[in-house]
């Protein structure tokens, strides 16, 4: 893909991610009772909704910033295998959300991985 045609979708991308999981996250603080009767039908402690809440928050805000994307979309994966095994184990819920998640957040990975790590060239 050429660098700049990179760079746009990977700014549409990194803008998708970022609002989606800033959502969720807030989300899970805005209606902290009822995400926590949701992790304890999974199996999980309630106190561990607001702790997912912030990583989300944080790696949604982290993937708007360039020189923390990656970083930012590793945590949203790792929340989203989370997430998936969750739904997938338990049979509540769908996975598929999570699994769109978790595909965006590869997907970013992808993009941003060279931008972080290699030189860039004039082509």
């Amino acid at each position: 893909m050429k660098s700049r045609a990179r760079s746009i979708v990977s700014w549409i991308v990194a803008v998708l991610v970022g609002l989606m999981f800033i959502a969720a996250g807030v989300g899970k603080f805005q209606m902290s009772e009822a995400f926590a009767s949701r992790f304890e039908a999974w199996g999980y402690p309630a106190g561990l909704s607001p702790i997912v809440g912030a990583a989300e928050l944080v790696g949604g805000l982290m993937v708007l910033i360039p020189a923390t994307a990656v970083y930012g979309a590793g945590i949203i994966a790792v929340v989203m295998v989370g997430a998936t095994y969750t739904h997938l184990a338990t049979g509540i819920g769908s996975p598929m959300s999570a699994l769109i998640g978790l595909t965006l957040a590869l997907i970013l990975i992808w993009l941003r991985w060279s931008d972080r790590w290699w030189p860039k060239t004039d082509s």
